[in-house]
């Protein structure tokens, strides 16, 4: 009865090392986007955003004209999210701070 119990305790704790490094190989990053005339603009550049695979999070605030981008660089890079928003007709350009 003691090694099905050991066997979940060891399977849960490598989970929940796995979990944690998946969500340490996000990367965030904070864009100025340019175009936005309206508060309808950023729902449109918060889900092109959404659509670029490896994005986990998205925000955009349109009065300050600028993004924050939650994605894993496995999966995508900061490029492909500029792109993202530009061909949306929004082009976006990477603030490094």
């Amino acid at each position: 009865m003691k090694q099905p119990k050991l066997l979940m305790s060891m399977v849960s704790i490598c989970l929940l090392i796995l979990s944690t490094n998946a969500l340490a190989t996000n990367q965030v990053v904070k864009l100025a986007i340019e175009n936005m005339t309206c508060k309808m603009c950023d729902i449109t550049v918060r889900k092109a955003f959404e659509k670029v695979d490896g994005v986990t999070e998205a925000t955009v605030d349109y009065e300050t004209k600028t993004a924050q981008v939650t994605f894993n660089p496995e999966k995508t890079t900061t490029i492909q999210i500029e792109e993202a928003s530009t061909m949306a007709g929004y082009p976006a350009k990477l603030i490094k701070e």
